[in-house]
């Protein structure tokens, strides 16, 4: 390995990876699974491009940066993708929690700082889930063999996880059996909508059904909500400097990492079930700043730690693993504990630093978005959100995308007239994958 081309290359990579990322992140329907499928059907292409850019570089050095490439992308999107979903509540499965907080953030004149703080959430991700290699190493592998042997529990660990979502419900004191009773039958109307769109026959491809799910069940309900606000809801927005980091939301960043670690070697699982069990996570009840911090750290650490757990235990639990794995040609490979592996630590360090470039970046986004956005009719914006939603879940997924979005919007409006929290439509995705386990499909 000729070190000053591999490091030139991985420069390149890490700030390619930066600008791709904002650009899925910032685009609703772009995910990165899109990027690692055209990273692997044009590798051949790719390695030959970098081969060409720097001579010195062998065919394994390419394959890595390409792999590094996708991590780099990876963190971008999980920073940008937090825009789209304050500011047109467009969600991906990892930010679909995002939206109610953000939004209401929004709707304070703190939507910059919405976002600044689950960028900096994200950071902080980033960073922790770099910590936790080695203890979450010793966690699933040897000694301790965590991943074989809780496999048999991970049923009783979502239904733990429905069940404390009910339970979070008691936390209000008044109507507390009402509301308990409506959030049993929010989880059961999504839980059944997830099997049918997931584990039901259905034309989408299975790599974007998650698209319209959820801009159904977060996206639109809010988009069609605010078409009966009256003109100037949306309050001017201040711009002004994120406060110091202060502790709070160093503790708010652990808990969405731990979250994040949590899910990150079970299959089937990935952001959309870290964020639910942060949100359930703690005696407390979140303020929305905390929820963001919370929710960009597991943005990042879940898309993290899901790579980190392919040579931990050899099992891809993202697309993004299995494409480095498809990239790198190995399942495993860290066999003592106390080194990380060289190819581990640049994988890691470049979703690191990509995160750090696309933090300010986001916020710069935003902060140049925001002055539009308390100086326009909100109802019209809303209106032509939502059409061109609709119209970019129809480009990809075609009109049977497009009927899955309105079922699930149908679905999405029930918590909002039921007065209780949206977070129990994460059902959608928990049922299945705990049907999943117990049909022994996962």
């Amino acid at each position: 390995m000729d070190a000053v081309a591999f490091a030139s290359g991985y420069a390149g990579v890490i700030l390619l990876g930066l600008g791709t990322g904002a650009v899925t992140g910032l685009a609703p329907g772009l995910h990165v699974n899109n990027v690692a499928a055209l990273v692997i059907a044009a590798r051949a292409t790719l390695a030959a491009s970098l081969a060409s850019l720097l001579p010195a570089l062998g065919g394994d050095d390419a394959s890595l940066l390409l792999a590094c490439f996708l991590l780099a992308v990876t963190s971008s999107h999980a920073v940008f993708d937090f825009v789209p979903s304050v500011f047109f509540g467009a969600p991906s499965e990892e930010t679909a929690l995002s939206i109610l907080p953000g939004h209401r953030l929004l709707l304070e004149g703190e939507g910059v700082r919405a976002v600044g703080l689950a960028a900096r959430g994200a950071v902080l991700g980033c960073a922790l889930a770099a910590l936790l290699l080695v203890p979450l190493r010793l966690l699933l592998g040897d000694p301790v063999g965590l991943a074989a042997a809780f496999r048999p529990w991970a049923p009783a660990f979502l239904a733990a996880i429905l069940a404390l979502l009910l339970a979070s419900e008691a936390r209000y004191r008044r109507r507390r059996l009402r509301r308990l009773a409506r959030a049993g039958w929010v989880q059961l109307l999504a839980g059944l909508l997830g099997l049918l769109v997931l584990r039901g026959p259905t034309p989408v491809d299975p790599g974007a059904v998650l698209f319209p799910l959820f801009s159904g069940l977060f996206g639109m309900p809010n988009l069609i909500a605010s078409l009966w606000n009256p003109p100037g809801t949306i309050p001017p927005q201040e711009i002004t400097p994120l406060p110091p980091l202060a502790r709070r939301e160093v503790w708010h960043a652990v808990r969405g990492t731990v979250a994040g670690a949590t899910v990150s070697w079970l299959p089937g699982l990935s952001g959309g079930a870290a964020a639910t069990l942060a949100a359930v996570a703690g005696r407390r009840k979140l303020t929305p700043s905390a929820f963001m911090v919370i929710l960009g750290a597991v943005s990042t650490s879940t898309a993290i730690l899901s790579v980190a757990v392919l040579l931990m235990i050899g099992r891809a639990r993202s697309g993004a693993a299995a494409a480095v794995s498809e990239l790198l040609g190995r399942t495993s490979g860290w066999a003592d504990p106390w080194a990380i592996p060289v190819v581990l630590t640049a994988l890691v360090l470049a979703a690191v630093l990509a995160g750090a470039l696309a933090a300010p970046a986001a916020t710069w986004v935003a902060r140049r978005l925001a002055p539009r956005w308390s100086r326009i009719d909100t109802r019209r914006v809303s209106l032509a959100t939502l059409a061109a939603l609709t119209a970019l879940i129809a480009l990809a997924t075609g009109l049977a995308g497009v009927g899955i979005a309105a079922l699930a919007a149908a679905v999405g409006l029930v918590p909002v007239r039921a007065g209780v929290r949206r977070v129990h439509l994460m059902a959608s995705l928990l049922v299945p994958v705990l049907v999943g386990y117990l049909a022994g499909y996962s």
